[in-house]
């Protein structure tokens, strides 16, 4: 990649950084697929597979990422299940599985730095993979129960989980050029980037506290129970922070 100034000439095409990051570190990933001799497609379509983790990737150079996802991970399986089971909402939990199996590959497939076999019940980095691939399994599960059918993140969670080994080997021979990235890429240069993720998971959030509302709502119309109608309220009062011009007018419970 050619530089100019000490950056690279990608940061210099205006509201493109994004963009053109990304499209470097897929580059990268589609030259270390045929350096290790793993090109895309081989066993299956997975050129979906190769998109999400040049995401990752980025994801991870930023420290904004970074700081949302860190007290969600832990690399103790005895945390984890404590972490999972004090939230109950679906949602949560399949962000915590997903932040878990992304953390976990980007480790082992770029850092290399979890191997703890020296240590007293230290893990191995084949124990860490499995664990990683546990977690995209539970996500891919709670994805698709969220959503309610399967959905392109899912599928493709579903392929790191069975493929994990495969793509990892694939991140450890991104590891030079990723390094390389994240070296010279300034942050501030992608705050719009962390922009558009905060709209976006604000989105994912008004779509799914819709479909709740309209399921309780017509559980409303068929029971008329005081109870439903109480979770009712709250879902429309949800809605209403999360999208101002949403109104709905209050029902009595027994009419």
């Amino acid at each position: 990649m050619e530089k100019q100034e000490g950056r690279y000439l990608y940061f210099d095409i205006p509201k493109q950084e994004r963009e053109s990051a990304i499209s470097f570190l897929l580059s990268a990933l589609l030259k270390s697929r045929t350096a290790c001799r793993l090109p895309s497609n081989q066993s299956e379509f997975d050129e979906d597979v190769n998109i999400y983790l040049a995401h990752l990737l980025f994801a991870s150079s930023l420290p904004d990422y970074q700081t949302a996802v860190e007290r969600y991970l832990s690399t103790n399986v005895s945390d984890m299940a404590e972490l999972v089971e004090k939230n109950e909402d679906r949602i949560v939990r399949y962000f915590i599985y997903k932040v878990n199996a992304d953390h976990l590959m980007v480790r082992l497939g770029i850092f290399q730095d979890l191997d703890q076999s020296g240590r007293p019940f230290g893990k191995t980095q084949k124990q860490f993979a499995s664990m990683a691939q546990n977690y995209y399994q539970q996500a891919a599960t709670y994805n698709r129960q969220i959503y309610r059918r399967s959905t392109a993140v899912g599928t493709v969670l579903e392929k790191l989980a069975n493929g994990f080994g495969r793509y990892q080997t694939v991140l450890h021979f991104a590891r030079k050029e990723f390094f390389h990235f994240s070296n010279q890429f300034q942050d501030e240069s992608f705050q719009k980037f962390c922009e558009d993720i905060k709209h976006y998971e604000k989105e994912e959030m008004l779509h799914s506290t819709i479909d709740q509302f309209l399921d309780i709502y017509a559980e409303w119309l068929e029971t008329r129970n005081e109870a439903t109608h109480a979770k009712l309220l709250a879902r429309a009062k949800e809605l209403e922070r999360l999208n101002p011009t949403f109104s709905f007018n209050r029902l009595e419970g027994n009419k």
